[in-house]
């Protein structure tokens, strides 16, 4: 009779610990398919926020930078990763983290073909309120200046992203990232057709969006300049009379000026004025509102609600003047994105 009881623990022993790995849901023995009790997080990156409305992430991104941060704020996890640059947005970061409820954030950045750049500097990020991203400028304040093309920067970031307490591979929600750099193209076209001399003129931004959070709003200091990297003379083929032949001839005239500028991110409710002067004499040629004048065109694009949207989804502006043998504006029409607009006729030059 003992003997017989003792047999009867054991086999009770036995069908509770099948019962407590049934439970787990991932013992090796029953469920062989599924592996073991590893979870591995997975977290990718979207760059739809664009004119176009298309993951760009690929061709347009190629290092990541992730922060992530746990519910009382301390630094959980921080991690980068360089890429190659191609068509394919199929990439994924995996993170090490516990379950648990995390916050994200992400500065990116691309590539420029430019040999000298500046970029942004990211804070060390210990805490949230730390990592900003700074422009480095030029210069002494209150003559800061930023006159090199920047190394595209992006910003992303997720709250209350909830990584499962279950196992094998997660892939949470992408990160949506905003384009934080643009590049603005303006162009000086002589209606005359007269040569012109990329010495005679000087271009410039005012900015104060040299500084990010890191909820990515620009905080308005501090106060400064953007020259252009590149100024460069343009030239279209005019058709000519040779006396002696009377045969027609061409000849190629540089008869406008190109510059291009690279400036932090454009926000709807921030004045930047864009001034082209005499180099001679310091006069302004015009002074115009920037933000106001990119938004001339806001309404040529499908699927744009708000005008920050316009400006966070738009990285590429050109902008065309003319301009007449003495140097003055011709205000009648100027070029945005090659669309014709009428400028507003109330500004000062």
């Amino acid at each position: 009779m003992k003997m017989f009881d003792i047999r009867k623990m054991k086999q009770q022993f036995l069908v509770a610990i099948i019962a407590a790995l049934s439970l787990s849901g991932c013992d090796s023995v029953i469920y062989d398919d599924q592996g073991d009790c590893s979870v591995n997080y997975r977290v990718s990156f979207r760059y739809v926020r664009n004119i176009v409305g298309a993951d760009a992430f690929g061709p347009q991104v190629a290092d990541v930078n992730l922060y992530v941060y746990d519910k009382s704020g301390n630094l959980a996890l921080k991690k980068t990763e360089t890429r190659e640059l191609s068509v394919d947005n199929g990439f994924y970061m995996d993170i090490d983290l516990q379950p648990g409820t995390y916050d994200m954030i992400a500065w990116c950045e691309g590539r420029t073909s430019n040999p000298e750049t500046i970029r942004f500097a990211i804070g060390s990020g210990e805490m949230k309120t730390a990592l900003n991203a700074s422009l480095t400028l030029g210069g002494i304040s209150p003559d800061l200046y930023s006159d090199k093309d920047i190394v595209p920067l992006f910003h992303g970031i997720a709250t209350d992203v909830v990584l499962p307490d279950t196992y094998g591979t997660i892939d949470l929600d992408p990160i949506m990232l905003t384009k934080d750099t643009n590049r603005i193209s303006v162009i000086l076209q002589n209606i005359n057709g007269d040569p012109v001399d990329r010495k005679d003129y000087l271009f410039r931004i005012e900015g104060s969006n040299s500084e990010l959070t890191h909820t990515n709003i620009v905080t308005g200091t501090p106060h400064f300049f953007y020259h252009p990297w590149s100024v460069e003379e343009i030239a279209a083929d005019f058709e000519y009379e040779e006396s002696a032949s009377k045969s027609r001839a061409s000849i190629t005239v540089p008869n406008g000026v190109m510059a291009q500028l690279t400036t932090g991110r454009l926000m709807a409710d921030m004045e930047q004025k864009l001034t082209v002067s005499r180099s001679d004499t310091g006069e302004p040629i015009f002074s115009i509102p920037l933000i106001r004048y990119l938004l001339l065109v806001k309404g040529k694009y499908d699927g744009i609600d708000t005008d920050q949207d316009y400006l966070d989804c738009n990285d590429t502006y050109s902008l065309v003047f003319f301009v007449d043998g003495n140097m003055k504006w011709m205000k009648s029409r100027i070029f945005i994105n090659n669309w014709r607009v009428v400028p507003p006729q109330d500004e000062e030059l």
